[in-house]
């Protein structure tokens, strides 16, 4: 489904990514694992057209995509949830999760959508004619994934979505990006908390220092020494 071939992504002088290559097949969750810094942002934000590569290819169904406009790769049903969830805070949150299906012709089958989304996030319907400001950090980043869903995406970029949330937020918000899964959404998903994301995952990739340093089968890097100690807090 999604191809990254030989990425090179520069911040001026500094190269944030140097040679990543990675794939998400059809129908999974790929964790991108890693450091702060490391370079896992960009890399959503490169798939997504928001930052420019240097060089390489990014293949979306057996299409180059690199030099897409970012509104370009969103009507491709690439849909970047980012971090630090960034809802619209003035407006309701009705209207936060109208903008996330700006792109879309199929105005039939929006309303079913919208329904969709609010039988995910129960507190949102409670919530539809608040401002996106006064929500909880929990519901707002409730608010970001239902609006990255309003995009209708066949891939959707998840950047940290645990960050500032409690662990029973948290719990809930995995569990409902599991059911996302299984309805038939891929995932690219960038994690802090790597235990976590590779208790999902179907395969992951480790970046240090703006490359791949190591990829595998999740539950094979769970059980690897040297992510357990680096990256899950467990010593060999």
């Amino acid at each position: 489904m999604l191809k990254l071939q030989n990425i090179y992504v520069n911040y001026g002088s500094i190269e944030a990514l140097r040679d990543v290559s990675l794939e998400v097949s059809k129908g999974s969750i790929v964790a991108l694992l890693g450091s702060n810094g490391a370079g896992k942002s960009t890399t959503l934000k490169t798939i997504s057209g928001l930052t420019k590569l240097i060089s390489g290819k990014v293949i979306f169904d057996n299409e180059n995509i690199q030099n897409l406009k970012p509104n370009q790769i969103v009507k491709k049903q690439i849909i970047h949830c980012p971090e630090g969830r960034q809802v619209f805070s003035q407006l309701t949150v009705l209207d936060n999760l109208r903008l996330g299906s700006y792109c879309r012709k199929d105005r039939g089958q929006i309303k079913k959508d919208l329904d969709h989304v609010l039988e995910l996030f129960p507190r949102l319907k409670e919530r539809l004619t608040q401002s996106g400001g006064t929500l909880s950090g929990g519901e707002q980043q409730m608010l970001a994934i239902g609006r990255a869903l309003m995009g209708k995406p066949k891939l959707l970029l998840l950047d940290e979505p645990s960050l500032g949330l409690a662990p029973l937020i948290i719990d809930e918000i995995f569990k409902i990006i599991k059911n996302i899964n299984k309805e038939g959404t891929s995932i690219l998903l960038v994690e802090q908390n790597a235990n976590l994301a590779l208790s999902i995952s179907d395969y992951a990739y480790i970046l240090e220092n703006g490359k791949v340093a190591l990829s595998g089968k999740a539950k094979e890097l769970k059980n690897n020494e040297k992510v357990s100690e680096l990256y899950l807090g467990v010593k060999a």
